[in-house]
């Protein structure tokens, strides 16, 4: 038996999260698919986890006006979701007169394109927003609105708040086929066949794979890893505001920048891949990240690095956004979001939701949507073992020390509506084995409390 949809999202990343959730204030039948046995197991799982206004997008673009939607977005709708974003503001430094000419530039460019927040600033007002960083900077932007966010809770939240509102989410289900039926598809997954009115591609790593699928080749998918060092938290206090260098139109360059855990991040670095499946650290990007972490604050030598990551930003041939709607095939693609989905994931979803309705769909917003809240997992917050008298005990007992996570912490996210899958997943869910020790005192019972819930 084929499930029946008005409206199929395919990929569960932050991006299809977002859209997933604009669909669910409507009376329409929507399901989230998702090729992994997590949400957000692919491109946004590794980022800067920087929530970016869209100033140092290129002008005039769709990404430009997205990320900016997206970012005005997050501000209001986040709070209420239980998300976290610390206004640290940015500086985009250079270092010497050449690169001062094209600062000035793209401040030219920022203010043109009606972003006024950002400041031109000399050495005198580095130093004291940065006070670590090495000298001889000769001039920044300094953009006050850009801040940090928890990069896993977020696609977290929107898929829950979908799924508490009437989604369907169907995981482990990659798209084996599309085939048109009647005005919309069938989608072949291994967990059965789906029939959606209207196919929403946002497989973001694998979206051209999708679109090869129901026939379409609009653009080649050319996936660009980002390799990530993760200091430990007593580097923290060396840094309280992101760094950046000025961005190529390819590359937004390695940057510094502190984290909503309470570390400093540094990264990433830029390398064509052939497979978006190929998550390594190498050694030699490493030590790329670590020679330009010493040069930018160079008190970091005396601070260990708690963890390296990997991301893979599903970059295609194209250098902008591959939304295309296709109203006579009821299919939209949603492609090449690159290293800004999630800041733009919900001004994306806003617009997809534009295209579709009611230019493809007629359908009637809901009165009210049923509010939800995750916990926050932000270092500047209280954590629940910190309350005097917690209502569940198990609250007050931890299980991994670095990080400062319950018991009944780990049991709640066991316990969601859309528990963890995995124990990768948990972690992302929780924060549990990501401190310092990595999981070397806790990983045996966090798995032991694992597979008890899931079993």
């Amino acid at each position: 038996m084929t499930d029946a949809y008005d409206i199929a999202v395919v990929g569960a990343g932050v991006v299809g999260c977002a859209i997933a959730r604009e669909f669910s204030r409507y009376e329409l039948r929507t399901i989230l698919i998702e090729a992994r046995s997590d949400l957000g197991d692919g491109a946004s799982k590794g980022n800067s986890a920087i929530l970016s206004t869209g100033a140092d997008t290129p002008s005039g673009t769709l990404e430009c006006r997205l990320v900016t939607r997206g970012h005005a977005r997050y501000l209001a709708e986040a709070p209420a979701l239980g998300l976290p974003f610390l206004a640290t503001g940015s500086l985009t430094v250079v270092w010497n007169e050449e690169e001062l000419v094209r600062l000035r530039a793209m401040h030219d460019e920022m203010h043109a394109a009606g972003f006024r927040t950002g400041e031109l600033v000399g050495p005198d007002f580095i130093r004291a927003k940065a006070p670590h960083l090495a000298p001889g900077a000769v001039g920044a932007i300094w953009e006050p609105e850009e801040g940090i966010v928890d990069p896993f809770s977020t696609p977290y939240a929107y898929a829950l708040d979908a799924v508490t509102n009437g989604v369907a989410y169907r995981a482990s289900a990659p798209v084996a086929s599309a085939t048109r039926h009647g005005g919309g598809w069938i989608l072949d997954t291994p967990q059965g066949a789906i029939s959606a009115d209207i196919v929403i591609n946002c497989a973001g790593l694998w979206a051209d794979r999708v679109e090869a699928l129901a026939g379409y080749a609009d653009f080649v998918g050319r996936p660009r890893r980002g390799q990530f060092l993760v200091y430990d938290k007593s580097a923290r206090p060396l840094l309280d505001t992101i760094v950046k260098p000025v961005p190529s139109p390819t590359y937004r360059g390695i940057l510094i920048a502190p984290t909503v855990f309470g570390n400093i991040l540094v990264g990433p670095t830029a390398e064509e891949i052939d497979d978006p499946d190929d998550w390594r650290t190498t050694r030699e990007g490493l030590a790329t990240l670590e020679a330009a972490a010493h040069r930018l604050i160079p008190a970091l030598a005396r601070h260990e690095i708690t963890a390296t990551y990997c991301g893979v930003r599903p970059g295609t041939d194209r250098p902008e956004y591959r939304i295309i709607p296709r109203p006579d095939a009821n299919w939209v693609t949603v492609g090449g979001i690159r290293s800004t989905g999630l800041s733009g994931a919900l001004g994306i979803a806003e617009h997809v939701a534009g295209l579709v309705l009611p230019e493809m769909k007629r359908a009637a917003r809901k009165a009210r949507a049923v509010p939800v809240r995750v916990p926050s997992l932000c270092a500047a917050d209280a954590r629940p073992w910190q309350a005097m008298m917690p209502a569940d005990r198990a609250m007050h007992e931890i299980v991994c020390h670095c990080e400062g996570v319950t018991l009944g912490e780990i049991r709640a996210a066991m316990a969601s509506p859309l528990p963890p899958r995995s124990l990768k997943a948990l972690k992302r869910r929780t924060r549990a084995m990501f401190g310092r020790c990595q999981g070397f005192h806790c990983a045996a019972r966090v798995q032991a409390i694992f597979d008890g819930a899931a079993g």
